[in-house]
C-alpha cells in the first residue's frame, strides 16, 4: 500500500470538488495536508473560510492531520507555502488544483476574463511551484502535480479556460526538465469529473447527469496519489483520468511531408500526408527526449 506517513502536502483549491477529494485521500493515507481554498465562486468572485474549514474538519474527524489556508494562489503563493512550513516544518508534495471557469463565447469574452483565467490557473500554478521549489528540493523527493484538462484539444465557449489549461500542459513538460537535476518530479493530470464547474458548463443536461452518475471526483484522487508518491518515477507526464480510466495524454508529430523547395501548391497537393493521423508519433518521455534537433 502506498502511504504518505511523514509527508506534508499542499492541495490548492481544496475546499470543494477535486481538491477536497485529493486532500482527504492523501490525509487518509498518512499525509499532513494544507487545505488551501479562497472560498470563492467557481467564476472567481467572493471569498469564504467555510469550504477549507469543512474539509479540515472531515479530515480531523477521520483521524487525519490538516490545517486550513485561505490565501489566493495568484496573489500570495508564498503565504500558502508559509502555512505549511509554520504548521508542519517541511513540504514534500504540491498539488495545484485551484481554478475558475467563466463560460463565454469568444466574441462575448472580455479580456479581463482571459486575464483572470491565466492569473488563477497558470500564474497561480507557476507561483505556487516557485514558492514551494526550495522546500521541495530540501525534501529530497519533492513531488508536484498540476491540473491541466482534456479540453486543451479544444472546447466550445471555453477559450479562456482551455488556453490557461494548455499553458499548464506546456509548463509541466518544460519544468520537468529542470526538476530532474534537483530530485523533484513534475507531472499533471487532465481530469474529467462531476464538479460545480461541470454543472455550470455549456453541456447538455443529460451529459451533466451522466457525469454525476459515472464520473465522481473520488476516481481522480488515486491518480494524484500515485504521481505524488516518492516511488513514482514519472516526470513530465500528463495523465488523463475519468471514472476509473487512466491514459497518457500526449502531443506529437506525424511523418508529414518534406520538400527542399516548398511551395503553397505543394502543401495543398500533399495535405493528406501532412494531416495523416496514422503516422503520428507521440513525444517521448522527458528522460528519453532528444532536444538536439529543436530549432533546427
Amino acid at each position: 500500500m502506498l502511504t504518505f506517513d511523514g509527508k506534508v502536502a499542499i492541495v490548492t483549491g481544496a475546499g470543494r470538488g477535486l481538491g477536497a477529494a485529493h486532500a482527504e485521500f492523501l490525509a487518509a493515507r498518512g499525509a499532513k495536508v494544507v487545505v488551501n481554498d479562497l472560498g470563492g465562486s467557481s467564476q472567481g468572485t467572493g471569498a469564504s473560510t467555510a469550504p477549507a474549514e469543512e474539509v479540515v474538519a472531515r479530515i480531523v474527524a477521520a483521524g487525519g492531520t490538516a490545517v486550513a489556508d485561505f490565501h489566493s494562489v495568484s496573489d500570495d503563493p508564498e503565504a500558502v507555502v508559509a502555512t505549511a512550513i509554520e504548521a508542519f516544518g517541511r513540504l514534500d508534495i504540491l498539488v495545484n488544483n485551484a481554478g475558475i471557469n467563466q463560460v463565454h463565447a469568444f466574441d462575448d469574452a472580455p479580456m479581463d476574463s482571459i486575464r483572470k483565467h491565466m492569473e488563477v490557473h497558470f500564474f497561480g500554478t507557476a507561483g505556487m511551484c516557485a514558492a514551494a521549489w526550495p522546500h521541495l528540493v530540501r525534501s529530497g523527493a519533492g513531488r508536484i502535480v498540476n491540473t491541466s484538462s482534456p479540453t486543451l484539444i479544444g472546447f466550445p465557449k471555453q477559450t479562456p479556460y482551455v488556453a490557461a489549461k494548455g499553458a499548464i500542459f506546456a509548463f509541466t513538460r518544460t519544468l520537468a526538465f529542470e526538476a530532474v537535476d534537483v530530485g523533484i518530479t513534475v507531472n499533471a493530470i487532465a481530469p474529467t469529473a462531476a464538479t460545480r464547474m461541470s454543472d455550470e458548463a455549456d453541456l447538455p443536461d443529460e451529459f451533466k447527469q451522466f457525469m454525476r452518475d459515472n464520473l465522481p471526483t473520488s476516481a481522480i484522487s488515486p491518480v494524484v496519489a500515485y504521481l505524488v508518491h516518492e516511488s513514482c518515477a514519472l516526470n513530465g507526464e500528463v495523465l488523463q483520468a475519468q471514472g476509473g480510466e487512466v491514459q497518457r495524454l500526449v502531443l506529437g508529430f506525424n511523418k508529414g511531408f518534406a520538400s527542399a523547395d516548398l511551395t503553397p501548391e505543394a502543401i495543398a497537393e500533399h495535405l493528406d500526408e501532412i494531416v495523416d493521423p496514422a503516422t503520428h508519433v507521440p513525444f517521448a518521455q522527458i528522460h528519453e527526449q532528444d532536444l538536439s534537433a529543436v530549432g533546427k
